[in-house]
């Protein structure tokens, strides 16, 4: 399978439109390429783990890729992953995920929402950290959110008309 994405990246302060090449299924390549015909790739288990592989090698050169799986906040759950982390979960620490917190992962995001992979990463180890917590469980939003977890639904990118 291969795909073709635009995706936003900002460069130098500047947001521009690259476009990312999205191959394989199971191992996955991702090729970020620019207008100017620079180009980076990656290779991962799937496409979630593609592009945190690609954004560490990126960041010491200022490029920042501006999509969902690059926020501090997502992860993709083990389901989403088997499938090659085409979505992924955004984490709250005050309430449990649900199907209304699904994104697309290549899907733009707002560069401020845009952190490192260690950033990630220690936002997901905070996550698991406060969710084994006693007290998660007294929280009343918490209980609204996992007893109303099947009403909304995932925020996908609708299909534009021509």
């Amino acid at each position: 399978m291969v795909d073709e994405l635009p995706v936003r990246v900002q460069v130098d302060g500047q947001v521009v439109r690259w476009r990312l090449v999205v191959e394989g299924d199971g191992p996955w390549v991702l090729t970020l390429r620019s207008p100017a015909g620079s180009e980076c790739s990656a290779e991962g288990d799937d496409v979630f783990d593609a592009l945190r592989s690609m954004r560490a090698e990126l960041a010491p050169r200022g490029v920042k890729v501006c999509c969902n799986g690059a926020r501090v906040d997502v992860r993709p759950s083990g389901l989403a992953a088997s499938q090659g982390s085409w979505v992924v979960y955004v984490l709250h620490r005050w309430r449990p995920v649900t199907v209304r917190d699904l994104v697309s992962t290549f899907d733009p995001c707002d560069p401020d929402q845009v952190g490192s992979v260690e950033a990630q990463d220690a936002y997901w180890e905070t996550y698991l950290a406060d969710r084994g917590k006693w007290f998660t469980s007294l929280n009343p939003v918490w209980w609204a959110y996992f007893l109303t977890a099947s009403w909304g639904r995932p925020k996908f990118r609708r299909p534009q008309s021509p």
